[in-house]
């Protein structure tokens, strides 16, 4: 902790993290206000300063799959994102193009035991995937 010279500042002590804090925080303000004026201007998009990863996968056309229990031990594999065509696209032909990489994808895919969550809700294999979909797989 820094103490200033209470003759010399008044009795003013701060720390550096004080400090550092406050100069975050002048530096956010000035970045609102500038973004604020900057999207004032004509013709500028109204779009959130700092898109989510569903909103960039959408505009790719991805789905983020994930992997767990004994899916994702066996393929070694906890996440990864895949592009999907336009169109309607189901879950079963999701599955169907992971299975295509063949050896270990096949036994673990075809597993009976095999569930399949699209954005935390349980998915069959014509349930229709839209683009910035979460999907988990799990056995």
């Amino acid at each position: 902790m820094h103490v200033l010279n209470p003759d010399r500042h008044g009795g003013i002590s701060e720390t550096a993290e004080a400090f550092i804090a406050a100069v975050r925080g002048i530096a956010e303000h000035g970045n609102h206000f500038i973004h604020r004026r900057l999207g004032s201007l004509p013709g500028r998009a109204h779009t959130p300063f700092y898109p989510t990863h569903a909103d960039t996968d959408a505009s790719r056309h991805e789905v983020e799959i994930m992997y767990s229990g004994h899916t994702r031990e066996s393929l070694m594999v906890t996440s990864e994102r895949m592009a999907i065509p336009d169109g309607r696209y189901t879950l079963g032909q999701l599955l169907c193009n992971l299975y295509k990489r063949g050896d270990q994808w096949v036994d673990e895919l075809d597993d009976d035991n095999l569930v399949c969550t699209v954005n935390g809700r349980e998915a069959k294999l014509f349930d229709t995937i839209e683009a910035g979909a979460e999907i988990c797989i799990s056995s």
